[in-house]
């Protein structure tokens, strides 16, 4: 009740900000399963409780997993993922944005592009190993082919749909060919550039634990892989968890990126 007073009526109701209805629906979801564990709903042995994983995390944290470290383990997926995207964002760029300005390029290289982009990565995944070994160079191969066609694919989506009013507006002033790419065409292309690589990273780190599914000594996705074999299901969520929780970190640097390059976007 206002008791009629109307700056008290004007004043804007306070809600929850949305992270904090996203920390209270995710600690429900926590309390939930953990009650269901508690009461016999569900066998722990197939679903182990929240505590279960956490006591899994310590114990993994404190005396590692198969005399490989939590630590090592993480900087052994991060490094891949990292290494084969680094070098598709290099690569790809640069490329994508040549194929968007020139027709004769984009025909040389379009079907091959097309071709990579929807095949999946872990189909010639046996191809790279023959090829590269089965150490690190074949696993940063396959990342590279994953993200690469994406990588290219939004560069040149980026140029093409440069407003024609613009490119107009620079040659009325005398703008050179360098001038317009530098001020109005990549300006204009990194929107799509960034939800590009967004993808491309996406894409990149669900293929990384998948590789090391197939072909690793190490990884967070070995981690997982070999605590199944051993029925320790504890710890193959915690493994899931950390992928999860490291896969949003990306995301979250990434969109901090975005913000802080193209600026001009939040003013739209």
């Amino acid at each position: 009740m206002t008791d009629g007073n109307p700056a008290e009526a004007a004043r804007p109701r306070r809600y929850l900000p949305a992270r904090a209805v996203g920390l209270v629906s995710v600690a429900a979801v926590l309390l939930l399963w953990q009650i269901a564990v508690t009461a016999g709903l569900i066998s722990p042995v197939l679903l182990p409780g929240p505590i279960d994983v956490v006591r899994a995390f310590i114990d993994v944290m404190r005396h590692g997993y198969r005399d490989t470290s939590l630590l090592a383990n993480l900087l052994a997926t991060l490094g891949r993922c990292l290494a084969g995207f680094a070098l598709a964002v290099i690569a790809g760029i640069p490329l994508g944005l040549a194929m968007g300005t020139s027709a004769r390029l984009a025909a040389a290289f379009d079907y091959l592009i097309q071709f990579l982009r929807p095949l999946p990565p872990l189909s010639y995944m046996i191809l790279l190993v023959l090829w590269f070994g089965a150490d690190e160079g074949s696993k940063i191969v396959l990342l590279f082919l994953t993200a690469f066609p994406i990588i290219v694919s939004a560069a040149m989506a980026g140029v093409r749909n440069v407003p024609g009013r613009s490119l107009q507006a620079a040659a009325m002033l005398g703008a050179s060919r360098r001038q317009t790419f530098w001020r109005v065409v990549l300006p204009s292309a990194l929107p799509l550039i960034s939800t590009g690589l967004k993808i491309a990273l996406a894409a990149t780190f669900s293929t990384v634990v998948a590789a090391e599914f197939v072909s690793a000594q190490s990884g967070l996705g070995w981690m997982v892989l070999s605590a199944s074999k051993y029925l320790q299901n504890a710890t193959i969520i915690m493994g899931v968890v950390l992928l999860g929780l490291i896969g949003m970190a990306l995301s979250g640097l990434l969109h901090l990126l975005d913000l802080r390059l193209i600026h001009w976007r939040r003013a739209r």
